[in-house]
């Protein structure tokens, strides 16, 4: 069984925060970039 590695980076970049999604299954790396909006919402 693989070792399953999970990440979530958030930045701000002008005018949106930006999510970087990183996951690492064995020799694998699956990446996903989420756009949130201009500013944090419920």
């Amino acid at each position: 069984m693989d070792k399953v590695q999970i990440s979530l980076s958030v930045f701000f970049e002008a005018p949106f925060y930006i999510g970087i999604c990183e996951r690492r299954t064995g020799d694998y790396l699956t990446v996903c970039k989420i756009t949130f909006g201009s500013e944090p919402k419920d």
